[in-house]
């Protein structure tokens, strides 16, 4: 039996195939360069290898986009009827295709079984890693990473990246401190890691030390930006901070400069439409900006209502455009979705947050900030389950405090100011929603 560099095992006997797989994987982690590149050169080298196919398959799942499914779909099929995988990647095929239906708890189960017998086993701890965000599993974003990192050491392959995940999700179950400290393990071995940059910089967004953050981040552009899909994140994170000086000025030229440059993935979509509603929030006119995000999106199912994150940020984008009859398309999506009958996790979490919180945005939208506040505030502890992190949720809880306030709301309004006074004292945003209370 052959084993990849972390012993894990696997069916083919090309070393060069392997190869190509442990380079596609880096790239997977780090978002350097082109996965399929490397991944295709793995299936030239070994035909009938499935595991390749899979993580082709994993990288378009991950997406999170309804046109991608068909080809994921396609691999998957490949992958399955292909002879000779061994029981892990059969596993692998298993989990893939669970995801693929919609079933993202499930899979990310079925991921955790193969690593409690493979616990190096980089590709399923990155793939329900990725999958426990998209489902807000604040929980597993790191419990996941700790109950297989006594397995890995510093000299394991991929173990840098390892320590960036559980940073990561470290920092999402507010252990600011231990995130800090496993983004620092994971820079200390490998310097250009973006994902361990970007938990650190969370951590920053959380505590509300803005000039630090974006200090942070400033101070790394090298490691992170260049050619990396995931740049635009992170840029998007500067911006953020400068919202958090009030500094909209600069904000806005990150956005034309770095964030909306090369728009092609729904990820990058949602950093577009969010940090533009931010600014519309805080009363910015922003110009054209929100009809060419509108274009980006599709108010049609089956695009529309296939992942509520996604239409929270395609209806932020018609309602800033104006377009609100496509907005109500969207939800028109979302709630025949929701009525399925097949109670997949998308199904659920459609009905039971992507309708009420598109509802409430397009009443927003619509200056019925009372129908916003009645819509947004029973979401309140729930709306995680959406995916996204605290960070990019934040936006929901703008929305419904500026809605109070345009309600007249002021209790409730001081009520949930009071929060962000916790977490963000003193900075000029937070000083800007005191000051729109009086």
């Amino acid at each position: 039996m052959h084993h990849d560099s972390r012993d894990c095992p696997v069916s083919t006997r090309s070393a060069a195939a392997i190869a190509h797989a442990e380079q596609a994987l880096w790239r997977m982690a780090t978002y350097f360069g082109d996965p399929f590149a490397d991944l295709d050169a793995a299936i030239e080298e070994d035909p009938g290898w499935v595991l390749p196919l899979v993580m082709k398959a994993n990288c378009l799942l991950s997406a999170t986009e309804q046109p991608l499914l068909e080809q994921a779909h396609a691999l998957l099929d490949l992958a399955g009827a292909a002879t000779g995988a061994n029981a892990r990647e059969r596993a692998h095929v298993a989990a893939s295709r669970t995801c693929a239906l919609g079933h993202w708890r499930e899979a990310c189960d079925q991921w955790e079984r193969i690593l409690v017998d493979h616990p190096r086993d980089f590709l399923a701890l990155w793939s329900a890693h990725l999958f426990d965000f998209f489902r807000g599993d604040a929980g597993n974003l790191h419990r996941r990473v700790a109950r297989v990192l006594p397995a890995w050491s510093p000299d394991t392959p991929m173990y840098a990246h390892v320590r960036a995940l559980e940073a990561f999700g470290l920092e999402e179950s507010n252990h600011y401190d231990s995130a800090l400290e496993s983004a620092q393990a994971a820079l200390a071995l490998q310097p250009r890691e973006p994902w361990a940059i970007h938990a650190a910089a969370h951590v920053h967004e959380m505590r509300g030390d803005h000039q630090n953050g974006a200090h942070w981040l400033e101070s790394r552009v090298a490691d992170w930006s260049g050619d990396n899909a995931f740049a635009f994140h992170n840029w998007w994170h500067l911006a953020l901070f400068r919202l958090e000086q009030l500094d909209t000025t600069r904000a806005l030229d990150l956005f034309d400069a770095q964030i909306v440059a090369g728009d092609a993935m729904a990820l990058q979509h949602i950093d577009v439409c969010a940090l533009l509603w931010r600014l519309r929030i805080l009363g910015v006119d922003v110009g054209d900006r929100w009809q060419a995000a509108a274009e980006r999106w599709s108010d049609h199912a089956p695009v529309a209502g296939y992942y509520a994150f996604n239409d929270l940020h395609a209806v932020f984008a018609y309602v800033g455009a104006g377009r609100l009859a496509q907005a109500r398309s969207v939800l028109a999506a979302v709630e025949a979705r929701a009525a399925d009958a097949d109670g997949g996790h998308l199904v659920r979490i459609a009905g039971e947050v992507g309708v009420p919180l598109l509802r409430g945005v397009i009443a927003h939208g619509e200056g019925d900030h009372a129908g916003a506040v009645e819509h947004l505030l029973p979401l309140r502890g729930r709306h995680h389950t959406m995916g996204g992190s605290h960070a990019q949720r934040d936006v929901i809880e703008l929305t419904l405090l500026d809605a109070a306030i345009g309600d007249g709301r002021r209790a409730l309004a001081r009520h949930l100011l009071n929060e962000r006074l916790f977490a963000k004292p003193g900075t000029p945003l937070t000083g800007y929603w005191e000051r729109r209370l009086g």
